[in-house]
């Protein structure tokens, strides 16, 4: 008896051992190029398989990647509302761990520097994200005018949001520097990132 349940023992853990060799464990996290904070609700395509993962609350990431027979290569595509598409290949031919780290571009370049860039060149904008229907009130011109910008809406594109706080934040700096806090009164209050830069 103590001989076949050792048999068995052996059996089970030659078992789990094989089933762990036959599988290429891949995870990793996700970050935005905006701020360098973790991506939530990221997606993880693995393209041959048609399945995909999601990035947790902490940007992590982790798949357990069956090989079959004549698996090689794999290719990896990431996508998150609001920034540009990534994509790598990996080999899948033998049991390895890949640990990633991937670094997310926002669509449009929207960041700290493309504010201080356009600033420079004289472009003041203030960027807006109202959705499938654009919303603009009359006293938005007027305030473009005395206060020499331009209000920019990007409607339904997926913008994310972290791109418009700081390209905005840049933006409202430069204002405070020009003009003191008198413009944040005469501004509509929906702008993204004035709210919070009033908190």
């Amino acid at each position: 008896m103590k001989k076949l349940i050792l048999t068995i023992l052996f059996l089970n853990s030659i078992v789990g051992f094989s089933q762990e060799k036959s599988e290429v464990l891949i995870k990793g996290i996700v970050l935005s190029e905006v701020n360098g904070k973790p991506l939530e609700n990221a997606y993880i395509n693995y393209k041959s398989r048609y399945r995909y993962s999601m990035t947790n609350e902490k940007g992590k990431f982790e798949y357990r990647y069956k090989i079959r027979e004549r698996d090689s290569l794999e290719t990896i595509e990431l996508t998150a509302l609001g920034y540009e598409n990534l994509d790598t290949i990996i080999r899948v031919d033998n049991p390895k761990e890949y640990v990633f780290e991937f670094v997310m571009k926002p669509r449009f370049g929207l960041n700290r520097e493309k504010a201080l860039a356009d600033i420079k060149n004289g472009e003041i904008n203030i960027l807006e994200s109202s959705g499938i229907a654009p919303v603009f009130y009359k006293s938005d011109s007027k305030f473009a005018k005395k206060y020499n910008v331009n209000f920019v809406e990007y409607g339904c594109e997926a913008i994310a949001e972290e791109s418009l706080y700081e390209y905005n934040k840049t933006v409202f700096e430069y204002l405070d520097k020009k003009y003191g806090k008198k413009w944040r009164k005469k501004i509509r209050k929906d702008i993204v990132g004035l709210n919070e830069e009033n908190e």
